[in-house]
């Protein structure tokens, strides 16, 4: 699971950062996820992840917490079913598997359009994405789908907004290799104070370093 997650982190962010300028003519959902994107500062949440993987058959499972801060600064702790933290700086990405003793890093500046940055960076949902809405299955509440305009690993992301607050619910992609990711989230807060020091990674000693130097930065490659 640790090798789809990476993918999905080190996907597709210049994209991602551009300014996220008011839109006209936007559908009421599309508008309201936007001024939610808008809105957002700094988030924490725990998180829910079940992948499912064509390949594998069996959907894997896992949980943790997610903190981030704009611009680009974000921090993904995973607790079960094995630790694993991915830390970005807004100018490099370390992702820490202990029980392999390694840390991989990229340079954030390598990446193109994350999911995993969505939140702490700033998007025109507009200028980036195609979308269509429709309904989450499970809650019956708007769901909307985009669709990157530029191509990438990441072919499509579902977010869903709790009808009454400002929360996010659920968000899912699916990849170029049919990976689907699902995210629900709980307890989330926006915009309180979250330390700097979340977003730092200090390489723990015998550590092995692998410096991701690809184009890309796709580990399946």
């Amino acid at each position: 699971m640790s090798r789809v997650w990476l993918m999905f982190c080190l996907g597709l962010l210049p994209v991602w950062a551009l300014a996220a300028e008011p839109d006209r003519g936007l559908p009421p959902e599309v508008d309201r996820l936007q001024r939610f994107l808008n809105k957002v500062k700094t988030l924490e949440a725990d998180f829910y992840q079940r992948i499912e993987n064509p390949e594998a058959g069996v959907p894997g499972e896992s949980n943790g917490h997610i903190s981030t801060s704009k611009p680009g600064r974000f921090r993904w702790d995973y607790q079960k079913p094995q630790e694993q933290t991915i830390v970005s700086d807004g100018e490099t990405i370390w992702f820490y598997e202990p029980d392999l003793a390694q840390v991989t890093v990229s340079k954030a500046s390598k990446l193109d359009q994350t999911p995993a940055v969505l939140l702490s960076s700033t998007v025109s949902l507009a200028q980036t994405f195609t979308w269509e809405i429709g309904e989450e299955p499970n809650l019956h509440i708007p769901a909307i789908r985009l669709f990157p305009r530029q191509s990438g690993s990441v072919k499509e992301i579902m977010l869903v907004l709790h009808p009454e607050r400002e929360e996010l619910l659920k968000l899912t992609t699916h990849d170029s290799l049919g990976h689907v990711s699902h995210f629900t989230f709980r307890g989330m807060r926006s915009n309180h104070p979250v330390a700097a020091e979340r977003f730092r990674f200090a390489i723990p000693p015998g550590v092995d370093i692998i410096e991701d130097r690809s184009q890309s930065a796709d580990p399946s490659r």
